[in-house]
């Protein structure tokens, strides 16, 4: 019974957490409609100056597009798996949105794997590389207490034996 309990709390907290995130998003959906809106009517404003914006000027949201899809897809599949009715609201939804292709999905999964694991080698050998320079530091900081050490000693030694021979 409390294991049951403890599961349920444990539910219970994941959905609001998701619940949260859900209403985050759904605060940026609209933002950013607004935005698409917003630049919609700046090019309708100026059809004779749409050669001036630069190519990069568009919405950020075409290298998000594929992401943004990838996510529309795991919520459908989320709300299909999770029993909800074919006449609710999200199934007429999950029937509006076009359908992703699981292997555009994949390559696009695929490539951000790709580029998560060479910025990851990038890191480790910039890592590496300031490793292997403070050893190679550490090391010619060591050959020089050394030699100062060994100079020391036959200081030392010099001076005893000036002062032996003092004494004869």
């Amino acid at each position: 019974m409390l294991k049951q309990m403890k599961e349920l709390e444990q539910e219970k907290d994941v959905l609001l957490q998701g619940l949260e995130v859900v209403e985050r998003v759904r605060e940026w959906y609209h933002q950013q409609i607004q935005m698409v809106q917003e630049h919609q009517k700046y090019l309708g404003k100026n059809k004779a100056n749409n050669d001036f914006l630069p190519e990069g000027s568009q919405s950020h949201l075409g290298r998000l597009l594929p992401k943004l899809q990838e996510v529309i897809h795991c919520l459908s599949e989320l709300l299909a798996t999770s029993g909800k009715p074919l006449n609710s609201p999200s199934s007429v939804v999950n029937r509006l949105v076009a359908p992703v292709p699981t292997a555009s999905l994949a390559l696009a999964g695929n490539q951000q794997a790709i580029n998560m694991l060479k910025e990851q080698n990038r890191l480790l050998t910039k890592e590496v590389t300031d490793k292997s320079e403070r050893i190679t530091q550490l090391e010619q900081e060591k050959s020089s207490l050394i030699k100062q050490l060994f100079e020391a000693r036959a200081r030392s030694n010099h001076e005893t034996s000036q002062l032996d021979s003092t004494f004869i």
